[in-house]
């Protein structure tokens, strides 16, 4: 497991702190020792502590791509290439099966773009997102990830392609700046990204904060990325190759309960660090 601090406490020896690494750990090398392919990342943004596990490591992005490409549309919107009004025909021929819902449609309609972003994000609809691809074309989506250092954007024979943690941490890393510059969608797009239909981590595994994010669920492939809020926000980002394994969904919230844990515990480590060195500078006595 990767861990890495830019301030350093390699003195600061906290049992408990220890104690929540090591579970963190045990848990993710107990699905390696089965080879089973799992993947973390969290990097808390405001002092760039992060902490991995496999992070270099490609999946099958699945549904977790989807915020990227829905990133790119708006941010042509934004540049006034296109219309949030802009209707799009999906033909009976265009419908495609698994996630969504516009596959239930009983004749050849139109939709907004707008319409179109919302069910690629919160209903995780394939038809409405292969739509968007074709409208942005493979190349220029390609382009766009070398553009921003991703390694692997839609590498692989589908629209969908591979992915690893740190490909998503970058993908996520440009969603914030975007949802942070108040721009006109940027609220709308939180929104979306905050309350999907589904999701596999649940709000008690994050202490009931909002997390920004968007799963992914095919075959085997079982992930759910993000950030979130906080008065420390952080990233959390998960893959794994369980999809088909029926712990599935407690191997992942319990590696995301363990996560904000040592997040909790970080955070106040930090806080002590900075009162200690407040009072060392007045002269003051610190007493834990």
């Amino acid at each position: 497991m990767k861990y890495n601090m830019e301030l350093d406490f390699s003195n600061y020896q906290d049992k408990n702190l220890l104690k929540i690494i090591k579970k963190i750990d045990d848990l993710c090398l107990k699905e390696a020792f089965k080879s089973n392919k799992v993947s973390f990342l969290y990097k808390n943004i405001s002092d760039n502590t992060i902490m991995s596990f496999n992070p270099d490591i490609c999946f099958y992005a699945a549904s977790t791509i989807k915020i990227l490409i829905c990133l790119m549309i708006i941010e042509k919107v934004e540049k006034k290439e296109l219309n949030m009004t802009d209707k799009i025909l999906i033909t009976m021929s265009d419908l495609k099966q698994d996630t969504g819902i516009i596959k239930y449609q009983k004749e050849d309609t139109y939709y907004t773009l707008e319409e179109l972003l919302r069910l690629t994000i919160v209903e995780s609809d394939n038809t409405s997102y292969l739509k968007l691809v074709n409208i942005l074309g493979k190349k220029n989506i390609k382009k766009y990830g070398k553009k921003i250092k991703a390694k692997h954007t839609f590498e692989g024979k589908d629209l969908f392609g591979i992915t690893s943690s740190n490909d998503m941490l970058i993908y996520l890393e440009q969603i914030k700046k975007y949802i942070d510059s108040n721009n006109k969608y940027s609220n709308l797009f939180k929104e979306w990204l905050s309350n999907p239909k589904e999701k596999l981590i649940k709000d008690k595994s994050i202490n009931n904060k909002n997390y920004i994010r968007k799963y992914g669920s095919y075959d085997i492939a079982y992930h759910e990325v993000g950030y979130v809020e906080d008065e420390n926000p952080y990233y959390l980002i998960i893959l794994t190759q369980l999809n088909k394994k029926n712990y599935k969904e407690k191997f992942i919230n319990e590696l995301a309960s363990l996560i904000t844990n040592f997040h909790n515990y970080i955070k106040r480590i930090i806080s002590l660090f900075f009162i200690f060195a407040y009072i060392l500078t007045r002269g003051d006595k610190f007493v834990l």
